[in-house]
């Protein structure tokens, strides 16, 4: 996976009809600039997404300090959470899920469809169980924010619209596994410390 860095916001531009556009200029280590121009509502989404991970620097302090010097969640917590993610997920939805939240995923794509298709469906879980796990690994041991990214995706509630119910037990076996990291899961998907008496 090729990363960019951010570089600058030009918003003096415009589109054909006048409106001000707001291109983000990334540049990667060979010094390649990228331009992109969101559409409105992915504006809209980011500073939303800005202000919860602002949010959650603000109130999680000490706790950000505390995982970063772990530097990893512990295995029995990406157990879990790779049971939140395969659960009711097809092999594509998997690796869609990973992707959505901005991470590679050919791999696994890759080896989830070379899976045995006389695989009973209690197999081809744990399957899908075992992938995940494997690519939360992967991703915990390059940074644990990573992480962090994948717990609130999975919390998220706009991935259960209709299904409240089954959101409210993704929150509760999210927030079961989390406590042993003195973490919590809000039900509108941020990542919160647990708050500790005195």
């Amino acid at each position: 996976m090729k990363r960019v860095f951010f570089d600058k916001i030009d918003s003096v531009g415009t589109f054909p009809d006048n409106r001000i556009k707001m291109d983000i200029i990334f540049q990667d280590s060979n010094g390649n600039e990228y331009v992109w121009t969101p559409k409105w509502e992915e504006v809209m989404s980011i500073y939303a997404e800005s202000e919860r991970v602002e949010e959650m620097n603000l109130a999680g302090g000490e706790w950000l300090e505390e995982l970063k010097e772990k530097k990893q969640f512990s295995d029995e917590v990406l157990d879990e959470l790779a049971e939140v993610i395969a659960d009711g997920r097809s092999t594509d939805e998997i690796a869609d899920f990973f992707e959505i939240v901005g991470f590679d995923a050919d791999e696994m794509r890759y080896n989830l469809s070379h899976d045995d298709p006389l695989r009973s469906k209690a197999e081809g879980h744990s399957n899908r169980v075992y992938f995940a796990k494997e690519k939360l690994q992967e991703l915990n041991s390059e940074d644990y924010r990573y992480v962090v990214q994948i717990v609130q995706k999975a919390a998220d509630p706009k991935q259960y619209i209709g299904e409240q119910e089954k959101h409210q037990e993704v929150v509760e076996k999210l927030n079961t596994a989390l406590e042993f990291e003195n973490l919590r899961v809000t039900e509108d998907g941020r990542v919160l410390p647990i708050e500790k008496d005195g």
